[in-house]
């Protein structure tokens, strides 16, 4: 072999030279060895601990994994099977899901892009078990109110490692007694009928059905007082209501009437609108579905005041200043009246139909017109104006005849130019006729027995001239 192939001082078995690319090669492989095994040594992942330590056989525990190593971690195995939903927070932690798997202790490793790194002892490993969920089998009491704080005692099974009992949504730490008991405290809800959930690592179990369902219930109302505290008979007072429990409210009654326009402002306050009701005082209810709550002191007692009275309309507008007319009146606040005058004199006969009219009995009065005055308990009212005044005229005259003309009085003589000294003579014939014509059964014409006098009168006289 010629010299030039042969490295000085480099040689084989049996002093042959060894050629300098075999060397090269060489070095480089020892060197990169080296470096591969440095990495490994730092980078692969360690696991140091895990939580939970166990699992139900379908999977889906949420695993919390610590340990070094685990940045890039692109895949989390329990056995041989791939874990869902990983997340990273840093270089020393991770989670993952368990997926499902068959009953029995696992190994657990994490592959990065420096290696893949297995549980190294039993204590990180995950142990699959037939885990039974949660079960409800009672709950007492069943029922508590709405702003919560009711204690409640829930019995069953599976309690072992609760985390969380919840009453419809809301969630609360419980105590636990044993597997089989445990306590929570109810939280704010909504009123209603709502399932009971308990969870734990393994799962959530929930009521079955109402028997291990809680009922929210509506706070109790409870009054404190009202404003204003009284109105009038008519209804139509708005109410403002203040106390507590008014959550949910359905209805206000005054006694025995329900009030209209109810509107809850909040937990606290309401508003409602009076209904017609008899004068007097009445409690007020609140009432709610669960429920109902009434007034219990004074400053929660309505007070109904008969309106004052008010004159609308007379019928009819005038009758004789002797009195006797018998009068129609109409117009609102007429319940309890006790008196009617006319210019401040009482009337006769009152009767009060209803609250919107009353008859009354006009007295005798001077003419012209006078106003009337209504007077119940609570004040007066009456007429506003003369169209609610009373006007009283001269009675009519009822001594005239059917053609109009007064019949002159007994004592009233036409004939202007007798003497009333000279005498009649009581025989005299002539004066028979005016006689017999008075008791005619002929009516008499008006006049007529004043001219048959007076042609009487003369055929007297001239006969007493002519007599010897």
């Amino acid at each position: 072999m010629p010299a030039a192939d042969v490295s000085e001082g480099t040689r084989g078995p049996g002093n042959r030279p060894v050629p300098s690319c075999k060397v090269s090669c060489i070095l480089i492989i020892i060197i990169l060895s080296a470096l591969v095994g440095l990495v490994s040594a730092v980078s692969v992942p360690v696991i140091y601990s895990i939580s939970p330590s166990g699992g139900p056989l379908a999977g889906g525990t949420p695993v919390i994994i610590t340990g070094s190593g685990f940045t890039g971690t692109t895949d989390v195995r329990f056995g041989e099977i791939s874990g869902t939903g990983l997340s990273i927070f840093n270089d020393t932690q991770l989670t993952i899901i368990t997926p499902p798997h068959a009953e029995g202790s696992v190994f657990i490793s994490i592959t990065t892009p420096a290696g893949t790194g297995i549980s190294p002892d039993p204590s990180t490993m995950f142990n699959y078990e037939e885990f039974p969920l949660p079960k409800l089998s009672g709950i007492s009491p069943a029922s508590g109110p709405m702003n919560g704080g009711t204690v409640v005692t829930i019995t069953g099974s599976g309690f072992t490692g609760t985390e969380y009992v919840y009453f419809g949504k809301y969630g609360e730490i419980p105590t636990i007694i044993d597997d089989s008991h445990l306590t929570a405290i109810t939280h704010y809800s909504p009123p209603g009928l709502v399932p009971v959930s308990i969870k734990n690592a393994h799962g959530t179990g929930s009521s079955a059905g109402p028997s291990t369902m809680f009922l929210v219930e509506y706070p109790f109302p409870d009054l404190y007082n009202i404003s204003p505290t009284s109105g009038f008979t008519t209804g139509g007072t708005v109410v403002l209501v203040r106390g507590s429990g008014f959550s949910g409210a359905t209805n206000v009654s005054f006694g025995r009437k329900n009030g209209t326009g109810l509107e809850v402002i909040n937990d606290t306050l309401l508003t409602v609108i009076s209904p017609p009701g008899p004068a007097g005082t009445t409690a007020l209810s609140v009432i709610n579905p669960a429920h109902t709550g009434s007034s219990s002191e004074s400053r929660s007692l309505f007070r109904y005041d008969i309106p004052f009275p008010r004159l609308e309309n007379i019928s009819p507008t005038s009758g004789c200043m002797d009195g006797g007319t018998a009068v129609t009146l109409t117009g609102s606040g007429f319940t309890g009246t006790t008196d009617v005058s006319f210019g401040g004199k009482p009337g006769t006969g009152l009767k009060v139909i209803n609250d919107s009219q009353i008859t009354i009995i006009a007295p005798a009065s001077d003419l012209g017109s006078f106003p009337i005055t209504i007077t119940n308990a609570y004040g007066e009212g009456g007429s506003s104006g003369s169209s609610t005044s009373f006007q009283y005229v001269i009675a009519p005259d009822t001594t005239t005849t059917a053609t109009g003309t007064a019949t002159p009085a007994r004592n009233e003589s036409y004939a202007g130019d007798i003497s009333p000294a000279e005498p009649f003579p009581a025989t005299s014939p002539a004066l028979t006729a005016p006689t017999a014509a008075a008791t005619s059964a002929t009516k008499s014409t008006p006049g007529f027995g004043a001219i048959a006098g007076l042609s009487g009168l003369g055929a007297i006289i001239l006969w007493r001239k002519t007599a010897p």
